[in-house]
């Protein structure tokens, strides 16, 4: 192999890794950051639910309900539940305004939906899913085949507790479509950087090792090392 062949493939290599190693960091840092960010905006709305739930509730020792029969407070709190405003304005635009949540609801102990961003699972069971936590904390290609899977829905939960007792749990889903669109366009851009700067650094290595070798074997060669050779002088005999 030639010497040129030889620097153009070494620098080629090199700033191959290079790229490889800076597209690695910047995709797994910005795939934790979408984790992150999703995560953090399925807890605070399970806390806003959590919040206005507790505020719907009202002390049921001043109503005429039965606070010694666990079915009749848990129908009595279901109503209240669904009869709040606030707290069924707040769950229709949960949906709506956050494209990373897939779905919400208020499910009581036994899993049964109260409350649900979709009416027709009011009052049916909500299957149970994997929690987001898993996501969180996957390193980075786990993360990659998590996300790139079949489309899944991970649950961010929070216990309920209402009239002094635990009443259930909020679920947040949290799709990874959503993780999925935020990252292929990303994973794109830098597949283009990567295949660009490598093609740019080929190019680059050859015409530097052109300039900088081409001298040296213009000067090596047989005709330019018969031009520069001294004749001999014979002596007469």
């Amino acid at each position: 192999m030639r010497r040129r062949t030889k620097i153009v493939l070494a620098i080629t290599f090199m700033v191959a890794v290079l790229v490889s190693a800076f597209s690695y960091i910047y995709i797994s840092q910005l795939l934790r950051q979408q984790v992150t960010t999703a995560d953090a905006t399925a807890s605070n709305l399970t806390s806003n639910l959590a919040f206005l739930a507790t505020k719907a509730a009202p002390d049921l020792s001043s109503t005429r309900v039965d606070t010694s029969n666990p079915q009749a407070v848990r129908r009595a709190i279901a109503y209240y539940l669904g009869t709040d405003r606030d707290l069924n304005n707040f769950l229709e635009s949960v949906v709506g305004s956050w494209p990373m949540i897939y779905d919400a609801a208020i499910v009581d102990s036994e899993g049964n939906a109260i409350l649900h961003t979709n009416p027709d699972l009011i009052g049916k069971r909500v299957p149970d899913r994997p929690t987001f936590q898993r996501i969180e904390d996957a390193n980075f290609r786990q993360q990659l085949r998590l996300v790139y899977n079949p489309p899944t829905i991970y649950d961010v939960r929070m216990p309920l507790q209402l009239d002094g007792e635990p009443f259930g749990s909020i679920r947040v889903g949290v799709s990874t479509v959503f993780l999925k669109n935020e990252l292929t366009p990303q994973l794109q851009h830098a597949l283009l950087f990567s295949s660009t700067a490598i093609l740019f650094s080929l190019v680059l290595a050859a015409g530097l090792s052109h300039l900088a070798l081409g001298p040296l074997e213009r000067i090596s060669s047989p005709t330019s090392a018969g031009r520069c050779a001294i004749p001999r002088r014979f002596s007469p005999p």
